[in-house]
């Protein structure tokens, strides 16, 4: 049987979702302190990672901009602002503008 190369190291395994029925979960604030000392840009992929995994998600940062979602990811002003002004109508054109960057906006030409 192949051994685990990373038996005996110290590691965090967890569901970052909640269970249904708000139960929660074991390890939120470990992930949450693991995201928030993040640069700005990986918080960013993590949201996005996130919105992949839950459908209620990805309506609140397509659809709504919620921006209590946002705030919980450190996101800056100005980051907010941008966000707001992508025009995506599903996760992988959000994500393309992601990527592309503020630059990328017409307006900003």
């Amino acid at each position: 049987m192949p051994q685990n190369s990373h038996a005996g190291k110290s590691q965090v395994v967890m569901d970052v979702l909640p269970w249904p029925a708000g139960r929660g979960f074991r390890g939120a604030d470990a992930w949450w302190e693991y995201v928030l000392n993040k640069d700005e840009r990986q918080r960013l992929d993590q949201l996005l990672g996130l919105a992949l995994l839950d459908q209620s998600i990805c309506k609140r940062l397509l659809e709504q901009h919620d921006k209590s979602l946002f705030s919980r990811f450190g996101l800056s002003e100005a980051t907010l602002n941008w966000i707001e002004t992508i025009p995506a109508k599903n996760l992988t054109e959000f994500a393309k503008a992601i990527v592309a960057g503020p630059s990328a906006r017409p307006e900003a030409a």
